[in-house]
């Protein structure tokens, strides 16, 4: 019975032993069959890995082989082991076998420009320092002397390893040569416009300046109520062929980036009183109301290109007045303090000035209301075929205000009116910084200024006398620069109003041989009149030894800031 038992223990232990076996068992057989997928995906992960290298080599070769650009590869030894086809192809190098593992020395001697070697090889060395960057270079290269030279762009870049030892270098050429050409071309047009402008200006400007001069020594005479008529309809037309010209000479400096703004202190409320004087006059003719509110915390002095700020105004109520029927206009200017604004009564303390011109006009559609400043375009040309203009006005204006770091939002309702509004940043000033110019009036005269005026149009010389007749200078007269040449050598003058553009000798040549005579004709006054008021005018007179220009048709405030200037102190009287 004992053996028995211990039979029946002994069993059962191998029972729980073969168990356990077979669960060891099933549990290795599942690890197996893990390990057996795994190694399959890792497997497949390699064939895929590998077909997509290869692959990936096979889009590199075929980007390599039909790269435009020339590159070269060089290993930390300088030697080549790269390059593209193209360069082979333009050096007229059979394959790369002739070439591979030449020394960058010898690449740059046997197939590019004398010229170009010694910097390329003083660019490729400096590349060798730890901390070297990528290196631009340009140059005229001729690769293999084929007798065709080509402009490069060339950038050498360091090849680093992880621990940023050099490991070589690669060179790429970019072929800029129609690049340039079409740049030099855009210059050649570009000139072309500006010498066309420079035409246009002065066969238009001249006799403008005759007609508007003669019509302002017309109203200085006794003349009929029909006469009146007559001659407000002149200076009208005048007024709108000169604003024409003006527009198409700014739009023209501005797409040239030639348009610079002249910030100085100016009186606010003195030019808004201005514009309302002037506008005073317009809007009645029309039969319509003008009313100008301004906010009693307007600062009285400000920080900008008043001329600039001035159009920028004109040039909306302009529009409102082209556009408004029946009922009337209101320019509305009001003070908001500019985000981050100092504390009051400091130098720097800036104000955004809001001036909105609001009109009960025809209103603008709201899908045109985006090319309303495209420049040339006039929206609903049925409805506006009376309205004269070239369209640049509002394109004009917007350019001038984010030169100036503002904005211009309109808003309209069709049929019924708009409202313009013109957002500006101005530094506030104080009386005491407004130039002098500013302060003093025009009415002042100068009788004893000795002033010569050269010009070779009679009318001209006779517009001229006109307005420096009314501060009581009565001026010497000269009809060519050989003539002035000889008044100068015979007189001296306080003054010189020279004409730029006359026959035979022009104003500079004048201007040169009078500076030349030395003693004071080489520091006396000498003031340009042009009718050719293009970008780079002032810089061109100022470098051929004038002071300083007046654009024709010349008004008197124009040439009465000539005259403070320029004219001695004790020569004006008050």
């Amino acid at each position: 019975m004992e053996e028995t038992a211990s039979l029946s223990v002994e069993l059962k232990q191998a029972q729980i032993t073969i168990k356990k076996l077979e669960r060891d068992l099933k549990l290795a057989n599942a690890i197996i069959e893990r390990n057996r997928i795994t190694n399959d995906a890792k497997d497949n992960l390699g064939k895929v890995i590998e077909e997509k290298k290869s692959e990936l080599e096979k889009y590199m070769n075929l980007l390599l082989e039909n790269c435009p650009d020339i590159m070269l590869i060089f290993d930390r030894d300088g030697k080549l082991v790269y390059c593209t086809d193209i360069f082979l192809k333009i050096a007229g190098i059979p394959g790369f076998g002739m070439i591979a593992g030449m020394h960058y020395h010898d690449v740059l001697v046997k197939y590019t420009s004398p010229e170009y070697t010694e910097e390329a090889e003083a660019i490729y060395e400096k590349q060798q320092e730890k901390d070297g960057g990528a290196e631009i270079m340009h140059s005229t290269i001729d690769f293999g002397g084929q007798g065709n030279p080509r402009d490069y762009t060339i950038q050498v870049s360091p090849m680093r390893d992880e621990q940023k030892n050099n490991i070589g270098a690669m060179v790429v050429y970019y072929d800029t040569t129609d690049l340039l050409i079409a740049k030099r071309e855009a210059e050649n047009a570009n000139k072309a416009k500006s010498d066309f402008l420079a035409t246009v200006s002065h066969e238009i400007r001249t006799p403008m300046n005759a007609i508007i001069g003669i019509s302002t020594m017309m109203a200085a005479t006794e003349l009929t109520a029909e006469q009146q008529t007559f001659l407000k309809n002149i200076q009208n037309s005048s007024t709108v062929l000169l604003t024409l010209i003006n527009d198409i000479l700014d739009f023209s400096k501005i797409e040239a980036g030639k348009l610079e703004l002249l910030p100085d202190y100016f009186s606010l409320m003195g030019l808004l009183r201005h514009l309302q004087e002037m506008f005073e006059l317009l809007f009645p003719e029309k039969g319509l109301s003008f009313t100008c509110v301004y906010a009693e915390d307007l600062p009285e002095v400000v920080f900008g290109d008043e001329k600039r700020i001035g159009q920028i105004i004109t040039n909306i109520l302009n529009n409102a007045l082209k556009y408004t029927r029946t009922g009337g206009v209101t320019l509305r200017v009001t003070r908001t303090a500019a985000q981050g604004e100092l504390a009051a009564g400091t130098a720097e303390e800036e104000d955004l000035i809001s001036i909105a011109v609001e009109d009960t006009g025809i209103g603008i559609k709201e899908d045109a209301i985006p090319r309303l400043f495209t420049a040339f375009e006039q929206l609903d040309l049925v409805r506006n075929k009376q309205v004269q203009g070239t369209g640049l006005g509002l394109a004009i204006t917007k350019r001038l205000c984010a030169m100036m770091s503002g904005e211009i939002i309109v808003t309209s309702e069709y049929g019924k009116g708009s409202v313009f509004t013109i957002n500006l940043p101005l530094k506030r000033g104080s009386q005491e910084e407004l130039p002098r110019e500013e302060i003093q009036a025009i009415s002042f005269t100068a009788p004893h200024a000795h002033v010569l005026l050269v010009d070779d149009i009679e009318i001209n010389l006779d517009i001229a006398s006109f307005l420096l007749n009314s501060f009581e200078i009565n001026p010497d007269t000269a009809k060519s620069g050989t003539e002035s040449i000889e008044k100068v050598k015979d007189q001296n003058y306080d003054l010189i109003l020279m004409d730029h553009m006359m026959p035979e000798m022009d104003g500079v040549e004048a201007v040169r041989i009078i500076r030349s005579l030395g003693d004071r004709n080489a520091a006396i006054p000498i003031i340009a009149l042009t009718a050719n008021a293009v970008s780079g005018a002032r810089e061109m007179f100022l470098a051929n030894g004038f002071n300083g220009f007046i654009s024709k048709p010349m008004d008197q405030k124009a040439l009465a800031e000539i005259l403070l200037r320029w004219l001695p102190e004790e020569l004006v009287e008050k």
